[in-house]
């Protein structure tokens, strides 16, 4: 089955067809790099490693760049009010939003784009548009003439600011021509950073950025573009307006996705509400594979509650699927009947994903797999073994390998049975409570005493 995806763009699910075969060509807006990144940014960057996990396992060579935005109004803000060099503190929280992808394991971006090192073709990009007869000249910069572009709104399908939408960055003038444009090149102010072009003193606007780098990497067309559904208006159609309008060709990307917001105990996420979670605080309380799993059972495009409970029911399940590793008889081969229904439900698995990503339904056939294996008297094998790997490679949310203290818990099951051979109950008893209290559940069944962790017997 061809991998279909929903494209913003086109409102519809879509069969994906990069433009060179066996090659995928993907950008997702990176952070601004001026204070911790929050656990939104673990939710949408999360979600995107198993994009590019997912392209890379079903055959392709993905490129995945991200930008990162290290010169901006937030960035020079910030660095006034803590009074450090506004270069110095983009640097500080860069390191600290590697380090945190790190953290939660999303390792598959290529290339990381800086602004600051894209200055050239932020210029020439912003020459493009200016003799195309798209830009004009204000007393504070250069903007974009939003009536020389007809295609905005093709994406979000308007092209009004509305109060729900993030006004942080935008440009206000009373002299531009149409309320909507925006800033393509910010004259220099004093105490800013700035450098000195054909376009006189000054910096790069916001949404210029990452059109110019994106063209640089990959030309002004490319496949799929990503990032969190509240970049759409107006970042992403201001991307779409500059590239097309610069280059004159169409589509920027063949494929947009965007990923659903994350509301945390029932709200949107900011400081001032008080519910302002970063990365940092979220590791404190739940390890990544828990944080992976609880973003990754959610589709993509969904919104998503992070709560206590949301987390529990994810460390939960995530359980579930290591107690099933644990009974694995990995030096076994599987019987005929069980290597087919690993294999039937490996099809049934991609087949989901290759549904716009279907995370969830890919799980649902997994736990069902594991209630059917459950029930069988053998115990699964090598088949049971390399079909969640295979998983786990995309998911990242499963400790598959860590069976350190199994063997002292086997014995202390065999003394059990011993002593209960030999009727001394009570005895027998204290082994099943001293294992309970480690979180240690025993089930005797007639064949065989089976044993799996209720909570974590040690950190992950």
């Amino acid at each position: 089955m061809a991998i279909r995806l929903y494209n913003t763009l086109t409102k519809r699910k879509e069969q994906f067809v990069p433009s060179a075969p066996g090659l995928v060509r993907m950008f997702v807006c990176g952070p601004t790099v001026y204070a911790l990144s929050h656990v939104g940014h673990a939710k949408t960057y999360t979600q995107f490693d198993f994009v590019a996990r997912y392209l890379k396992q079903r055959g392709y060579q993905v490129t995945y760049a991200q930008n990162l935005t290290d010169v901006d109004d937030k960035i020079i803000r910030r660095a006034g009010e803590l009074g450090v060099d506004a270069r110095d503190l983009a640097t500080e929280f860069e390191q600290h939003y590697f380090d945190d992808m790190a953290a939660l394991h999303n390792t598959n971006v290529d290339v990381f784009g800086r602004a600051h090192d894209h200055i050239d073709e932020i210029v020439a990009q912003v020459q493009q548009l200016i003799e195309r007869g798209h830009a004009y000249r204000l007393d504070d910069g250069w903007y974009f003439d939003l009536a020389t572009f007809p295609g905005y709104g093709k994406l979000s399908g308007r092209t009004e600011v509305t109060a729900e939408d993030s006004l942080a960055r935008v440009d206000e003038n009373e002299q531009k021509r149409n309320p909507g444009d925006f800033a393509l090149w910010k004259a220099r102010k004093p105490g800013e950073p700035y450098w000195a072009t054909a376009l006189g003193e000054g910096r790069p606007g916001w949404h210029i950025e990452d059109t110019a780098i994106t063209e640089a990497l990959f030309g002004p067309q490319y496949d799929l573009h990503g990032g969190a559904v509240d970049l759409i208006f107006p970042h992403h159609e201001a991307e779409i307006a500059q590239m097309e309008s610069a280059s004159g060709r169409e589509p920027l990307a063949r494929y947009w996705m965007h990923t659903g917001l994350l509301r945390v105990d029932g709200a949107k996420m900011s400081k001032s509400a008080g519910n302002f979670l970063t990365i940092r605080d979220i590791l404190k309380v739940a390890d990544f594979r828990t944080l992976r799993y609880a973003f990754l059972s959610q589709h993509y495009r969904s919104s998503m509650e992070l709560n206590d409970t949301t987390i529990e029911q994810a460390r939960a399940a995530r359980r579930r699927v290591e107690n099933f590793a644990r009974l694995i008889d990995r030096d076994r081969e599987e019987s005929t009947a069980g290597a087919g229904l690993a294999a039937r439900v490996r099809e049934d698995l991609y087949e989901r994903l290759d549904d716009d990503l279907d995370t969830p339904g890919a799980l649902a056939v997994l736990f069902d797999y594991i209630r059917e294996q459950n029930r069988r008297e053998e115990p699964p094998g090598r088949a049971a073994l390399e079909l969640l790997s295979d998983l786990n490679d995309l998911f990242d949310a499963f400790n598959l390998d860590s069976r350190s203290g199994d063997a002292e818990i086997e014995a202390q099951l065999a003394r059990r049975r011993e002593l209960r051979q030999a009727r001394r109950f009570e005895e027998a008893d204290e082994i099943r409570k001293a294992l309970q209290e480690r979180g240690i559940v025993i089930e005797d069944t007639p064949g065989c005493t089976r044993w799996w962790v209720a909570e974590e017997v040690t950190p992950a």
